[in-house]
């Protein structure tokens, strides 16, 4: 039996190889049938303002995504998601794939309460960004719950949306009355 550290490390280690090897995908798909010889790699300086334009998209379509939470609006909560089988959605019980059969599309179940803290990005690779935030939630009045909820958020035409979604609350609940 592993131990609760053990259990979350092992979660934590499943989340950052899924995001590597997704950015290793998006890379080699953006890159597509290119020579090593015909890419020339940017500048430091145009990396980095692709990766600080990046990074405020992806900021930008996170901050949509909890206001569509707050507001209880399922249209705008969708949209800042990949409508595609690459949808990833990853729960501390599961690992499932793909837009369609999703319960959010069916479901109109909304917490209570959600406070959002420590919310960061980070960009990985052009077009592609992590991001993570800690939660504090109150699915039903009287019940709190402190967690982490992660998205992997990449360039479409559509702009940036989520590719990559998980929460899970912590092993403790913080509060139950």
């Amino acid at each position: 039996m592993h131990s609760h550290r053990s259990r979350r490390h092992h979660r934590i280690t499943s989340a950052i190889v899924l995001v590597a090897g997704l950015t290793l995908t998006h890379s080699a798909h953006a890159q597509g049938g290119r020579s090593a010889g015909a890419r020339r790699a940017p500048s430091a300086a145009a990396q980095e303002r692709i990766a600080a334009k990046d990074s405020a998209d992806a900021l930008a379509t996170f901050r949509e995504n909890l206001a569509a939470i707050h507001q209880r609006d399922k249209a705008r909560y969708l949209k800042t998601y990949v409508h595609t089988e690459r949808l990833v959605r990853h729960s501390p019980t599961a690992l499932e794939t793909g837009y369609e059969g999703w319960s959010a599309i069916t479901q109109n179940s909304w917490p209570d309460t959600l406070i959002v803290k420590e919310m960061r990005v980070v960009p990985l690779a052009p077009g592609v960004v992590y991001g993570y935030y800690r939660y504090i939630g109150v699915p039903t009045p009287g019940d709190t719950l402190n967690g982490v909820s992660t998205r992997v958020f990449v360039r479409t035409p559509e702009g940036m949306r989520i590719t990559v979604t998980s929460s899970w609350n912590d092993a403790i609940p913080a509060v139950r009355k």
